[in-house]
């Protein structure tokens, strides 16, 4: 009985987490209805709901301001400001941690001996629950980020084009969001279009499209549009200096990636090829050496 104790425990924990689960999402609903406002959630929102519908209300009163905005701004950044509130990424960090704690403790009854190097590992799972959420969105930031400097110049191409034909700013933007593929380049200008016809000013809608998506080069673009339009200079001139500048930092980025594969290649190289080229190269050596007598004289 007492050998199978640890499995118990184990089948009792996954029990109640499971029971906790279904019953909280038939007892208790989103008091927020059918949410009107929120895009397609991340899928891990999706999984945690029940649990973070029950407490989301007690976090949204203790968060404070500046940590409220931080999140809002990393979410943004993220394109998950209409997926995900501040309050309930924090959730899913704590239940990351309870995550964390319940998985230590099943993999601590369900093992054998623990040695310093396999708790230390087993103690690794609790922190990494509490972090993984802030890794994953750092991930996605990096990962949107990526997109937009690889598919902007393209789209300022595009604006240029437009223009040049005789269309004002507000229908090239449009014109040029229709021929984007999807990413974040035509949700967030999608966004910034929708603003404007709101009522919103188009100097505010810009000045919001680049705090919320923090890339330089969107805010250097929000910079040269709304400077002309406050100077009463010509924007296509703007927008093709804008469009080179774009194209040689794409340039220069690729440049870099290349000078630092060489780098980033040698690890592999030293671990993995360089001791299958040393027995190439040896084995029929030390053989010979062998098979002659010559490492007699070494022994």
């Amino acid at each position: 009985m007492s050998s199978q104790l640890p499995f118990l425990i184990a089948i009792a924990i996954l029990v109640s987490l499971i029971v906790f689960a279904i019953g909280t999402l038939f007892l208790r609903r989103s008091k927020k209805g059918k949410e009107v406002w929120r895009e397609k959630p991340p899928s891990l929102y999706r999984l945690l709901k029940p649990i973070i519908n029950l407490f989301v209300d007690d976090v949204t009163i203790s968060i404070k301001e500046s940590k409220k905005a931080e999140l809002i701004k990393k979410l943004n950044a993220a394109g998950l400001g209409y997926s995900l509130l501040p309050e309930e990424f924090i959730l899913i960090r704590r239940i990351g941690l309870g995550i964390g704690v319940l998985m230590f403790l099943y993999f601590y009854l369900m093992t054998g001996p623990h040695t310093p190097d396999k708790m230390m590992m087993l103690l690794m799972m609790i922190p990494l629950g509490y972090y993984y959420p802030e890794i994953w969105l750092k991930d996605i930031v990096k990962k949107r980020r990526a997109i937009v400097d690889k598919q902007f110049p393209f789209f300022l191409d595009l604006l240029v084009l437009t223009m040049r034909a005789g269309l004002n700013f507000g229908s090239a933007t449009d014109h040029a969001v229709s021929k984007m593929t999807m990413g974040p380049i035509k949700a967030e200008f999608t966004r910034m279009l929708r603003d404007i016809r709101t009522g919103m000013s188009r100097q505010e809608a810009l000045v919001n499209l680049s705090i919320r998506m923090d890339v330089a080069s969107i805010t250097n673009f929000v910079a040269a549009v709304n400077q002309a339009d406050e100077t009463g200079g010509e924007l296509v001139p703007a927008l093709i200096a804008q469009s080179k500048q774009r194209r040689t930092e794409r340039f220069l980025l690729a440049e870099k990636k290349a000078n630092q594969a060489p780098v980033k290649m040698l690890l592999p190289l030293v671990v993995f090829l360089f001791p299958i080229i040393f027995i190439i190269i040896f084995f029929p050596i030390i053989y010979r050496a062998q098979s002659s007598g010559t490492m007699s004289f070494f022994q």
